[in-house]
Parts: C-alpha cells; structure tokens; sequence
C-alpha cells in the first residue's frame, strides 16, 4: 500500500503539519478580511486551502471554491461560476429559483446523477453576454447569501484572471467584490510573482484589497518523524538518517 497520496487534493491521513499556516487563514478569513495565499507548484496550498474551507464549514460558514484554471473567456467564467454558486446550495429548487430572479440572460437547469448528487448546467440565452450579466454572476454570492451564515468564496490560481480580458476584468471584479457585506474571499496562486504583483501593485485593481500570505518547505525535524510514520503503515522500517536523505534529494518540496 502506498503510505503517501500525492497528484490531487490530500486530506487526512496523508495532510501533515501546516498548523500555523491553516490557523492564520481561518483566523483572518473568519475575521471578515480577505487573504491572499501564494506558493510555488506541489507545495501543498490547495490541499491547505480545501482543509481550512473544511474547519470554516464545520464553524457555521459556507464556503465555495472556484478554479481560475478552468477559465478562458467571459463566457467560461459565467458558466464555472455559476455552477460553482449553485452546487454548493442545500436547497436546490430554491437556489434556481434565486438564480433566475437575479441573473438575467442564463437559463439554469438541474438534472440527478446516477447516485442523486445534482449536475447543474446553464444556457445563454443572449446572443453575446451583456456587462449586465457578467455584473450579477459576479454579485451573485452577495445577493444569494444569509446573513446567518457568512459565504467564503476560494478563488484558486487567481493570477489566470489575466487570461480575460487582461486589468479590464480586474477593475471590473474588483468593483463589484469590494461592495460584498456577507462574503470574503480567499485568493490562491501558484505564479508568485504575477500575484504578488497583483495585490501590491499601486497600479493593479487589487491593490492592498487582501493580507498577503505565502507558504514555503516544511519544518524538517517534524517532517522526518512523519516520513518514519507514514512508511511504518506500509510494514517499512525508514531511519532518521535515510528520511532526511529523502527530504534532501526532494528539496523539501512537499
């Protein structure tokens, strides 16, 4: 049996440390501020990300993620948001209802999965998809929010933003966002550079509109004992000695 998970979101058993880093994230998003996360490639953000969304939803708060990666016009935002909004309601009928009340242009519908679980997709019903409707996609976690129970929107590699059409959709995102009472956002990037500048840039939209935060290797003594442990399930007897080696030759990239 393979001790490790690696390749996709890791949860427990396999997730390991990041104590502090997942307590400044609940901690600050909790707080009604929002935060912006970077780190390179394979260190584990998401995975961090995806298990502090877990201890907010067990807190009381609803929490949506979405994926900038999947992104690649206007169009493709609308419809991954959207789906996005409404996967992630508990009262399916009701949230169509909503929808269709607040966004105009988009007819929604929903059909069950093999196991009951709701697929929902949407259909343009404009020729080209108006400002006005890109406008009330994106207010649409304000407007369909309870005030009992505060939504946090996971924006992940957010720095793909630029894919649309460049500062313009910026502005426009962060225009609408900034107006938000019932919903805080967390931003993810893996390109550290193109989102640091985002965020502290005087020029850039988002200037100063999120605490930055980044993540780097993990600590090594405490990393050693977990390699020795995870191994151990496996029936496989790792020394000290031969952990740091591996934690050497994979540049303690998690």
């Amino acid at each position: 049996m393979n001790p490790f998970s690696y390749g996709t979101v890791v949860k427990e058993p396999y997730f390991f440390n990041r104590r502090d880093e997942l307590k400044r994230i609940v901690d600050t998003v909790k707080g009604g501020n929002n935060l912006v996360l970077y780190a390179p490639r394979r260190f584990g953000k998401t995975s961090l990300v995806i298990k502090a969304m877990q201890e907010m939803e067990n807190a009381g708060y609803h929490c949506i993620y979405f994926d900038f990666m999947t992104v690649y016009s206007r169009e493709s935002f609308i419809e991954s948001f959207s789906k996005a909004i409404l996967s992630k309601q508990n009262n399916w009928k009701k949230a169509l209802q909503a929808f269709s009340t607040f966004v105009k242009g988009i007819k929604p519908s929903l059909t069950l999965d093999e196991n009951g679980n709701p697929e929902f997709s949407i259909e343009f019903t404009e020729s080209k998809v108006s400002d006005m409707t890109l406008d009330t996609v994106i207010d649409l976690p304000e407007k369909m929010a309870d005030s009992q129970q505060p939504t946090i929107i996971v924006m992940d590699e957010f720095q793909d933003i630029q894919k649309l059409n460049g500062e313009n959709f910026e502005n426009l995102l962060r225009s609408k966002i900034q107006h938000h009472e019932h919903v805080n956002y967390l931003f993810l990037g893996s390109r550290t550079h193109l989102l640091n500048d985002m965020f502290t840039n005087k020029k850039r939209p988002f200037y100063n509109s999120a605490s930055i935060m980044s993540i780097g290797a993990l600590p090594n003594n405490e990393t050693v004992d977990f390699l020795i442990e995870r191994f151990s399930q496996s029936d496989i007897t790792l020394d000290k000695t031969t952990a740091a080696q591996l934690i050497e030759k994979a540049g303690n990239i998690p």
